[in-house]
């Protein structure tokens, strides 16, 4: 949202078009029209102490010297337009080769011929407005963007891409188009199967594709049976371990992630403590809880470690678990938590 309102409201500012706008009631219905929509979650982000922008700043790497404010954002920028290429080269069958007959201008123009100037220069905000202003953050606070985030950040490209090019969307052409679209397209599906069918075999690198979540939310949701008499009703544990187990386990439980309330407002810590929870932690000492786990399950008991081998390649799953066994007595404390 902020890497598109800034823009935008220097646009409003700067553009000698849009700037009379700001002497009409336009501008102002539409931030209160925005205002009424969002103002449900700005309350939430208040309450929950905006722990989006908590997560976003516990993703971006951090900034260690006067060299990150350059080398961070232009990492970013590089990785982006690397990620644009394949779509970069389905364009340019937009425009390349030039027809050897000359054409009409509105033709030529083809879906531009009715956008005017200012039609062009909105529209080239929207597509490089948001990207500029993530790498203009990076450099200033000198902080790492993770290459994802510019996922969204290139919606109107292909608007912007048929807006200046001028070029006419014949037949021809546009069968160029798709068969250049279906090269790309067929060298993605070959390359996502080589991933991994054949490179597992060569490089041994970890995958997350290859995570045997199905297996882990099976034994856990069955010891945890086994021990309590109980369904699995809640998992303690990060995002990734605890989704896994949410996701697959047949009584799909609710995860508290990372033990802390914030990241799952939603859930009772009362109903948690009366129906028992299984903890659960990978990629450190199996035997040891993590600190941010006890937090909140201090209490659970610490069972014996098992493994379980990856979907595919000589990978193992080490799991580090613990029960935290169901106390009836703490029931409907919501939003409280209970003493360990």
């Amino acid at each position: 949202m902020v890497v598109l309102a800034v823009p935008l409201a220097l646009f409003l500012l700067i553009d000698r078009e849009a700037r009379p706008a700001l002497a009409t009631p336009g501008p102002f219905v539409a931030l209160a029209v925005a205002l009424a929509i969002m103002a449900p979650h700005l309350l939430w982000l208040v309450r929950s102490d905006f722990l989006p922008f908590a997560y976003a700043s516990a993703r971006a790497a951090p900034s260690r010297g006067l060299l990150d404010h350059v080398l961070h954002p232009l990492t970013f920028a590089v990785g982006q337009l690397a990620f644009l290429l394949p779509a970069l080269v389905i364009a340019a069958a937009v425009i390349w080769p030039r027809p050897k007959v000359q054409v009409s201008e509105a033709a030529a123009q083809g879906a531009g011929a009715k956008a005017d100037g200012f039609d062009r220069r909105i529209v080239t905000l929207l597509t490089f407005g948001p990207a500029t202003m993530t790498v203009a953050l990076s450099a200033l606070t000198g902080r790492g963007a993770i290459a994802m985030w510019g996922y969204p950040l290139w919606l109107f490209l292909g608007l912007w891409i048929v807006l200046y090019a001028r070029a006419a969307i014949e037949p021809v052409r546009l069968g160029r188009i798709v068969g250049v679209w279906a090269g790309v397209f067929a060298l993605f599906a070959i390359a996502f199967a080589a991933s991994y069918s054949v490179l597992p075999a060569i490089d041994h690198r970890y995958r997350a594709v290859f995570y045997p979540g199905d297996r882990l939310a099976d034994e856990l949701a069955r010891r945890f049976r086994a021990a309590t008499g109980r369904p699995l009703t809640y998992v303690i544990g990060t995002m990734w371990d605890g989704g896994n187990v949410a996701h697959y386990a047949r009584e799909q439980p609710r995860v508290l992630i990372d033990g802390d309330w914030r990241r799952a407002p939603w859930i009772d810590l009362g109903d948690l403590r009366s129906k028992g929870a299984v903890v659960v932690w990978t990629g450190s000492d199996p035997t040891v809880m993590p600190l941010a786990l006890r937090r909140v399950a201090g209490e659970a008991q610490i069972q014996p470690p098992f493994t379980l081998p990856f979907r595919r390649g000589d990978h193992v799953l080490t799991v580090g678990w613990a029960i935290l066994r169901p106390q009836p007595a703490f029931a409907g404390r919501r939003g409280a938590t209970p003493p360990l």
